[in-house]
């Protein structure tokens, strides 16, 4: 083996200004249910929290017991 120059990554500047969804696990830390649905508050990868619907939320179909967190348990 030899020594190799390094790849330059190819700029993509098509993909500049283009909008789209990032898919990332969240944790539902709130919700309330009223006559429009049901508003859930979560918690993504980074900490931080909003509300969103839970029309917008995918649930995991089994729990995953390193994502979940006790009830009892705050954290900030």
């Amino acid at each position: 083996m030899g020594w190799h120059k390094p790849i330059k990554p190819k700029k993509r500047t098509d993909l500049v200004g283009q909008t789209g969804t990032l898919k990332h696990k969240i944790t539902i830390i709130d919700a309330n249910e009223s006559f429009h649905g049901v508003d859930v508050q979560v918690r993504d990868f980074r900490g931080e929290k909003y509300w969103t619907s839970l029309d917008n939320v995918e649930l995991d179909s089994e729990k995953d017991s390193a994502g979940t967190e006790s009830l009892d348990e705050t954290r900030f």
